[in-house]
């Protein structure tokens, strides 16, 4: 695996990337695009071809910071949202269109107009797509669903569903089918499900374990608490995390089993864990112990660092990219081949790292699971990323064959 920064840094005056996102590559979409949307009020759409990208459009519409990108599953729609209270929602139009503000802008090569919005009145930091819903976590610590229906040529969000189960403010929301999710600085992890007419009916709240309190409080130093569910359904990993020893950590759930609790936690990061992103394949495992009849694999951003991970062997961690960036990660999202992972920064760059055609081994074809065995995982310590060096550099360990060392990061089962 390597490391690369590309050359992301037309946001204006450097200000901080705070969210990217792939467009998904249907068969309409003849290339691959990155959106990013950043403290400048502006969203960037980029071609996306290897490691390099090509600028081809800025989208004007927001006033304040942008803080959350996202393509809907079609990859037709572009959701984002921000400090503004705002979200819009934009689709490319066929014919090159100059709003005001795109006079001298010479270099766009396409344009994408706002089709539809939703004024929410307050901060938005996170968002996620729920087949033709949109869920919206904001700063008044309420989640809000909408749904998207065509009116003509135009987009219209009608709610559906609000919900004020967390205390403060909404800073991550996930989906997985049946399943909706929000993290919270109340240090909390609220689940729903999801019905089919986009209403939410309450299942947990997790706040503490044996009287600990399982999240970081409103003082960590970020916006994000980027939770992520995994492809097949089975898994929602939380970031966040403080074990009982204070210790920065992760925290699993077996979707199909919420009211356990988390399963499995993985502790000692040195820095807080804000972002977990899922490789969207899935793999042959080759593991007896194996958790599910296949193998996933998902990459965990700290502040200064992404550690990428296996659901074999007792998850054990596969690699550790760190000092890419010189102020804060921000987002990660994977391409659909699940080769390269992109990582979005404060301090105004991206970077992908890419990885082997055949390093996460044959993909899987068989069927998928929805609940994990966690019979199948043991109490043992995992091959661990080294501490980072004293004098910031660009580092990247690979653990894809045994290495021996000091062992930090571990994963728990929680009992």
């Amino acid at each position: 695996m390597n490391a690369i920064t590309i050359a992301v840094h037309w946001h204006d005056e450097n200000k901080p990337i705070y969210s990217l996102d792939l467009q998904p590559n249907t068969t309409q979409h003849q290339i691959s695009r990155l959106a990013t949307g950043g403290g400048d009020n502006n969203v960037r759409i980029w071609k996306f071809v290897d490691n390099s990208v090509e600028y081809l459009s800025t989208l004007r519409k927001h006033t304040q910071a942008v803080n959350v990108v996202r393509f809907n599953s079609k990859g037709d729609v572009l959701a984002t949202a921000g400090d503004d209270g705002f979200v819009f929602l934009w689709s490319k139009s066929d014919t090159i269109i100059k709003d005001l503000g795109d006079e001298e802008d010479e270099d766009m090569k396409e344009s994408w107009q706002c089709v539809g919005n939703i004024t929410i009145g307050n901060e938005l930091v996170d968002i996620c797509w729920c087949d033709g819903y949109l869920a919206i976590g904001s700063m008044d610590n309420t989640l809000r669903v909408y749904h998207i229906v065509e009116n003509g040529k135009k987009l219209v969000g009608k709610l559906v569903h609000t919900s004020e189960n967390n205390d403060h403010f909404i800073q991550g929301v996930a989906f997985s089918k049946r399943y909706l999710f929000t993290q919270s600085a109340d240090r909390s992890i609220v689940s729903y499900k999801f019905d089919d007419d986009g209403s939410l009916s309450l299942l947990h709240k997790f706040q503490k374990l044996g009287g600990t309190q399982m999240y970081q409080s409103e003082n960590l130093q970020s916006f994000f608490r980027r939770l992520s569910c995994s492809p097949d359904g089975s898994l929602l990993i939380t970031p966040a995390g403080l074990d009982e020893n204070g210790s920065n950590c992760v925290y699993i759930y077996s979707i199909a089993n919420l009211q356990s609790g988390p399963v499995i936690r993985i502790s000692g990061f040195i820095k807080p864990a804000i972002i977990v992103s899922f490789n969207p394949k899935l793999y042959k495992s080759s593991s007896e112990t194996s958790i599910l009849p296949y193998k996933l694999i998902f990459a965990i951003g700290t502040l200064d660092s992404i550690v990428i991970y296996s659901t074999d062997n007792n998850f054990k961690p596969l690699g550790q990219v760190s000092n890419i960036h010189y102020q804060a990660i921000t987002d990660l999202t994977w391409d659909e081949n699940g080769q390269k992972l992109l990582v979005g920064s404060m301090d105004g760059f991206c970077s992908v790292v890419n990885f082997e055609a055949d390093i996460f081994g044959p993909l899987y074809d068989g069927p998928k699971v929805e609940s994990l065995h966690s019979d199948k995982v043991h109490l043992e310590t995992t091959a661990t990323p080294p501490s980072p060096p004293k004098k910031p550099a660009p580092t990247i360990d690979t653990f894809f064959k045994d290495k021996k060392g000091k062992k930090r990061i571990t994963p728990t089962l929680i009992s």
